[in-house]
């Protein structure tokens, strides 16, 4: 159930483009993990730069996505 869970916030999550790029997130390889523990979803999310001022537009976004799947969703920012 979770995995099947963390598979369909993924196909959200194509839905979130870089505006920059005008390309998915998940196309990007910018989504690292995804895992879910009953409607909860923790999702790392890794930014092409560390300075890039997309960042929090992203994660909000990334945040919006995932929570048409479950209850709450946190996204952890990794950089290098």
């Amino acid at each position: 159930m979770a995995a099947d869970k963390a598979q369909e916030i993924k196909k959200k999550l194509k839905g979130v483009i870089d505006p920059e790029t005008g390309v998915s997130v998940v196309d990007m390889d910018m989504i690292e993990e995804i895992t879910v523990e009953g409607d909860r979803a923790k999702i790392a999310f890794r930014p092409t730069i560390s300075g890039c001022p997309l960042i929090a537009y992203l994660v909000q976004q990334i945040k919006a996505a995932a929570e048409t799947v479950v209850k709450e969703a946190e996204v952890q920012v990794r950089r290098e």
